[in-house]
């Protein structure tokens, strides 16, 4: 293991990045998340890095050049140039002012703090602003343009045998599974809910892999409703068979914020304490650990939880009062840690979930 103090990365102009006024998705939600995690003192545990820009040829690596080079222009073209190329991408991946920056940004993040723990600098680091797990090779999707955790895992594939990708995003990470679907070094496992009019609509439990990566995919395919025990049933002894038969020398998270209660988009109800007990737990193989963000659509949930999430990453213990910030109206009515939108966590039952438990656990390769 390296470094104890893990490494953080942020860019403070990233809220400056705007999809557009209707558009759910809201980079400033990554400031909101940094400030509440400087207001807490968190920063002193941290090793706080400025996220560089990644190199159009280090994206190279996955991405397609003709796909790139439709947002990789110079800022001087025209409007009629923007309109034509926007018809490349689909109406969830506007085309906006920086869109290149916002995704070197984002991506060198992830591909740096791959570089620290491939140099052992850090046996933890984290970006917030990654975790765009839809994006294709030469395809925009799911509010994704750039892969980061793919070009990241790429960058820990240089060092590290085999990597673990987890995703508990309420979006299977369909764009990770697809790149690495034939390999039996990269080992995909993601929680999701599936149902035909939800996106993307792939991520059933039968898809397991192809030819030598053959049983290295493993999809949990979830339905409403979602609570914190029942996700600890599921997730506990399905994460702990993987990494004990599969052996990761590195593990990479992607925390997707969009799994919990109240979400604009999501329709899970789990709290900020089922969903940060998913990271404590990861965090407790004493692996080396990449965590990234992903979705998340109500901005002062997702600073709760990330923020919550980097105290657990860097063995603090915070407050449950929230400490004034630059975004404290936003936070309104309620000025503490947890935050519950009336929802009830009801009584849990085994019996709906044991036979779903059953048949995943079977399909984990011996």
């Amino acid at each position: 293991m390296g470094n104890n103090t893990p490494s953080y990365f942020l860019d403070l102009n990233f809220g400056d990045f705007f999809y557009g006024v209707d558009h759910p998705m809201k980079p400033i939600r990554i400031n909101m998340v940094h400030d509440l995690i400087f207001s807490y003192g968190l920063h002193e545990h941290l090793q706080t890095d400025h996220s560089s820009k990644v190199t159009k040829k280090a994206i190279l690596n996955f991405h397609e050049n003709t796909y790139l080079a439709s947002f990789f222009k110079e800022k001087k073209r025209c409007q009629k140039s923007l309109i034509k190329i926007s018809k490349i991408f689909e109406e969830d991946c506007p085309v906006f002012s920086g869109i290149a920056a916002y995704c070197q940004i984002y991506s060198g993040g992830s591909i740096s703090g791959a570089r620290n723990l491939n140099k052992g600098k850090n046996s933890i680091a984290i970006n917030w602003s990654g975790g765009l797990h839809h994006a294709k090779r030469k395809e925009s999707s799911g509010f994704c343009y750039v892969n980061d955790i793919i070009l990241s895992i790429l960058e820990l594939l240089k060092n590290f045998k085999k990597v673990l990708y987890i995703d508990i995003d309420i979006h299977h990470g369909d764009g990770v599974e697809e790149a690495f679907y034939l390999s039996k070094r990269v080992f995909c496992l993601s929680f999701h809910k599936f149902s035909k009019n939800f996106f993307p609509g792939t991520g059933s439990h039968k898809n397991s892999g192809i030819g030598i990566g053959k049983k290295f995919t493993l999809n949990i395919p979830l339905r409403n409703p979602i609570q914190d025990k029942t996700f600890r049933y599921i997730f506990e002894p399905i994460v702990s068979t993987v990494i004990t038969k599969f052996h990761p020398d590195v593990i990479v998270i992607q925390a997707g914020a969009d799994s919990l209660e109240g979400d604009k988009l999501g329709s899970f109800d789990l709290t900020i304490f089922g969903h940060s007990h998913c990271i404590e737990f990861i965090k407790n193989f004493k692996i080396p650990l990449l965590v990234l963000g992903g979705g998340g659509y109500l901005k002062t949930n997702v600073a709760r939880c990330w923020g919550l999430e980097t105290s657990i990453l860097t063995n603090t213990t915070i407050s449950q009062f929230l400490p004034y910030n630059n975004f404290w109206r936003l936070f309104s009515p309620s000025f503490k840690l947890p935050h519950f939108l009336g929802k009830k966590q009801k009584e849990f039952s085994k019996k709906n979930f044991k036979i779903l438990k059953k048949k995943i656990l079977k399909n984990i390769k011996k």
